[in-house]
């Protein structure tokens, strides 16, 4: 649960940084969310699937370590 929670931290960041550079260099609220949106409307087939694999594999690994750590107690 820990890992998610430092993924989610490190997400937020991310983003609120990309936002405020693109804001330092002028640009609109709705232009900087239409920048850190825009490599998301590009991506192709493939690559959506890869995107979706990594994130079920984090996921995924959190529930295994959860049902170990209540099958161990």
């Amino acid at each position: 649960m820990k890992v998610l929670g430092i993924f989610l931290f490190i997400l937020s960041l991310t983003i609120s940084l990309t936002i405020l550079m693109d804001i330092l260099l002028g640009f609109t609220l709705s232009q900087a969310m239409s920048h850190l949106l825009n490599p998301f409307w590009v991506i192709e087939t493939g690559e959506i699937v890869m995107l979706v694999f990594f994130l079920l594999l984090t996921i995924s690994q959190q529930i295994f370590f959860l049902k170990k750590k209540k099958a161990s107690k």
